[in-house]
């Protein structure tokens, strides 16, 4: 793993971001697990009221907590 990351990262923490495997296309990260090279992110409110997934913004999923691997989290907020 590469700590560069990790400390990247950590500075992230509570920062929502556009993330494609949140319901709601945006989430904010909680915290950086070192072991087992994940992050805890959580579904927020989508900035985009037209966007839809099945009829719906998803909206009641706001607030719902899921792990992500490091590496496509840190995608997510430097690239």
């Amino acid at each position: 793993m590469n700590i560069d990351k990790v400390y990247m990262l950590n500075k992230m923490i509570g920062t929502p971001v556009s993330e494609n495997f949140s319901p709601t296309l945006r989430a904010k990260l909680l915290l950086v697990l070192e072991n087992p090279n994940e992050c805890l992110m959580e579904v927020v409110k989508s900035q985009y009221e037209s966007m839809t997934q099945g009829g719906s913004l998803n909206e009641e999923k706001v607030g719902t907590r899921y792990l992500a691997p490091i590496d496509r989290i840190w995608n997510a907020y430097f690239y």
